[in-house]
């Protein structure tokens, strides 16, 4: 009960956490979050975009007059050396001539957002429609959007506590840190309006349907239909979530074949259930696509919006990846995006300098010694090392596959990646990712706290007591430096603490 109460209010606390960083920053971020803010609206009135178009009337209404220049430009750009008054706090007379011109600015916006898959959008607009029903108006309601992640962070940390409990319901340190580390990531994303916020979600549920399926001894016809259900809702959120969809199906089908030998029609079923109820929402929106977007992942067409051209294969091995310093600024890159996000103020990242050592270095050394215990058998069961042993071949699924996106482009005059910077490290596309990853971390510091203190009396005590120090402190670095780096966007005048 004393445990249970705890992950409540880490669900508390995380979800006030989003709503106090969500609230604090202004509209749009440089995250694309006016192209989501545009699918959002068009979704929540049944329409589903079919081509890359110009932002619409309604979003345009929106987005010119509570849309901050914070996020691209410094206060040095004005005349005045400060930041404007926002445009929906002066009146319309006064600032009509200046709406009018950032209105045709904005209105050359092309959203090439538009062939991403539908679920995010499909919720945040029926949340929008709540909120508007509720009550809410002009800035407020706009919030109320970005406050959707609010909830979902919540529930990902219970999401996390039940991944945890799980695999290792006899380790504290495990059931506690793996929640921890999930209600305290400084992800930036989850402050802004984005398709990456239900990744978490819908993957951690897959994963638990993994685990599910790594202890079940017989076919279920519910659990197959379930996990057939959450791989289509995580297709659907985000098509970077593919590579941890292959690796849990890949897990989901060996483990039917081993356990339905003495049952082969119940496993044959079973298979078909899950086929079914995956292929079938993956397969009409594959089939939407084509008609609309000329591919079944309506790639192409972003691909060449982007100013990206495939490169010859024999031209990909000239990746500087492959040396060991490309290596590296790959890694460091992708995991400190993973931690802190993208969202940059006044033109640039938040300076993270001090803090991206701890994100990349920790994260490498954490998931080599949970590779190394696994090795070990560090008082694991056969089930535990298969579920944690699972956890790691996704994260390392999704680092491969931005990798390889990495190798086979000439990224022309797109901006990030770049031609100078050819590196796919958009660590938000590993967010499907996130409850495997903070099982396998914590883990990972498990593994050496016991390690380090296996020649000491009451050795499990202490490791367990170790292990949640160390994350202990690490979370709270963390936090600090969180609030440290963005506590200057509290004070903008353009956010919803000032409305």
């Amino acid at each position: 009960m004393k445990e249970r109460f705890l992950i409540l209010l880490l669900c508390v606390v995380a979800a006030f956490r989003v709503f106090m960083f969500s609230a604090a920053f202004p509209f749009f971020s440089n995250i694309d979050e006016d192209l989501h803010f545009d699918l959002i609206t068009q979704y929540s009135h049944g329409e589903v975009p079919h081509s890359f178009d110009p932002l619409k009337e309604e979003t345009l209404n929106w987005i010119v007059p509570y849309a901050s220049p914070e996020f691209l430009v410094t206060p040095n750009h004005f005349s005045d050396g400060k930041f404007p008054m926002p445009l929906w706090k002066q009146p319309w007379s006064k600032v009509e001539p200046e709406i009018a011109a950032t209105r045709r600015a904005w209105a050359s916006e092309i959203n090439f957002e538009s062939s991403q898959p539908p679920l995010y959008y499909v919720l945040a607009g029926f949340w929008w429609c709540i909120g508007k029903h509720i009550g809410f108006s002009g800035i407020e309601s706009l919030y109320w959007i970005r406050f959707l992640n609010v909830a979902l962070m919540a529930t990902m940390v219970w999401l996390a506590y039940l991944a945890a409990r799980t695999i290792a319901p006899d380790r504290l340190d495990l059931r506690v840190g793996t929640p921890l580390l999930v209600a305290f990531i400084p992800q930036n994303v989850f402050y802004a309006m984005n398709d990456d916020v239900l990744s978490p979600l819908c993957f951690g549920v897959l994963f638990l349907c993994v685990l599910r399926w790594l202890r079940t001894d017989a076919p279920s016809l519910q659990l197959a239909a379930l996990t057939g259900v959450v791989i289509a809702c995580t297709y659907l959120t985000k098509l970077s979530n593919l590579p941890l969809i292959v690796i849990a199906v890949a897990v989901v089908l060996a483990r039917i074949v081993a356990i339905s030998r003495q049952m082969p029609r119940a496993g044959l079923i079973a298979v078909a259930v899950l086929l079914v109820c995956a292929a079938v929402p993956i397969g009409s929106w594959m089939v939407w696509l084509k008609l609309q977007f000329g591919d079944f992942t309506g790639s192409d067409a972003k691909i060449a919006f982007l100013d990206w051209t495939r490169k010859p294969f024999v031209q990909w091995w000239q990746h500087p990846i492959f040396t060991p310093a490309g290596l590296w600024i790959f890694w460091w890159d992708l995991t400190a995006r993973f931690w802190r996000g993208e969202v940059e103020w006044h033109g640039e990242q938040f300076n993270w300098q001090t803090v991206d050592p701890l994100f990349a270095i920790s994260s490498l050394v954490f998931i080599a010694a949970a590779v190394l215990g696994l090795r070990r058998q560090l008082g694991v069961s056969a089930f535990q090392r298969q579920a944690i042993a699972t956890a790691i071949l996704m994260i390392a699924a999704g680092i491969v596959f931005l990798g390889f996106l990495s190798i086979q482009f000439d990224f022309g005059s797109c901006v990030n990646p770049s031609r100078a910077h050819p590196y796919f490290t958009s660590g938000r596309l590993l967010s499907g990712a996130l409850i495997p990853f903070a099982v396998s971390y914590v883990y990972g510091i498990s593994c050496l706290c016991r390690f380090a203190t296996s020649k000491l009396g009451k050795a499990h005590r202490i490791g367990t007591a170790t292990t949640l120090a160390v994350l202990g402190a690490i979370v709270v670095f963390s936090q600090v430096s969180e609030i440290l780096i963005i506590w200057p966007v509290f004070s903008s005048e353009h956010n919803w603490f000032h409305r």
